[in-house]
């Protein structure tokens, strides 16, 4: 009896179709070239195989942890193991602005997203925010506005900022 080489997502090397959304590209099983699929996800390359590269170092297999693996000169996607791991490390946890919001609707939605951006759309600079975020103690939990230590940008916290917002804009003086 033979050794089995290949388990059965193994066995069939894909390239992804521009057309598939993230979901229907994450579901698929079988092998990709990690360049392949690195614009679909909006994959920073050089930090991902920087990590492949210190799970090595640490004795670990990466292509059991992430599915990513360097075979000669390709770097190789598992897609069933590269899924999950990209769904928990991976993703981004900032949202991005819908082209078609204005400053009404961005102020309605939930999540993170980068202060320049939020800036575009409302009568605020990020200077100004910034400096609100400055003056008060614990500017996350009151205004909304904070630097993220990791991403090294200015997050706001639309949960929070919207209805703090538009208070502000509504106070008379």
């Amino acid at each position: 009896m033979t050794e089995e080489v290949f388990s059965f997502d193994e066995m069939d090397l894909k390239k992804p179709d521009p057309s598939w959304t993230k979901q229907q590209l994450l579901s698929c099983e079988g092998i990709f070239y990690l360049k392949d699929i690195a614009p679909q996800l909006e994959l920073n390359m050089v930090a991902l195989k920087r990590k492949v590269k210190q799970i090595q170092n640490q004795g670990q297999s990466a292509w059991k942890t992430t599915g990513i693996r360097k075979i000669w000169n390709h770097w190789l996607v598992k897609m069933t193991t590269f899924a999950p791991y990209y769904q928990e490390h991976l993703v981004s946890r900032v949202s991005k602005i819908d082209p078609k919001w204005d400053g009404n609707i961005l102020l309605q939605q939930k999540g993170l997203f980068v202060l320049t951006d939020v800036c575009k759309l409302i009568p605020f600079s990020s200077h100004q925010l910034r400096y609100q975020a400055k003056r008060v103690n614990n500017p996350q939990t009151v205004i909304g506005v904070f630097k993220d230590k990791e991403l090294k940008k200015f997050l706001v916290d639309m949960q929070i900022f919207g209805p703090w917002i538009t208070q502000k804009w509504r106070e008379e003086e």
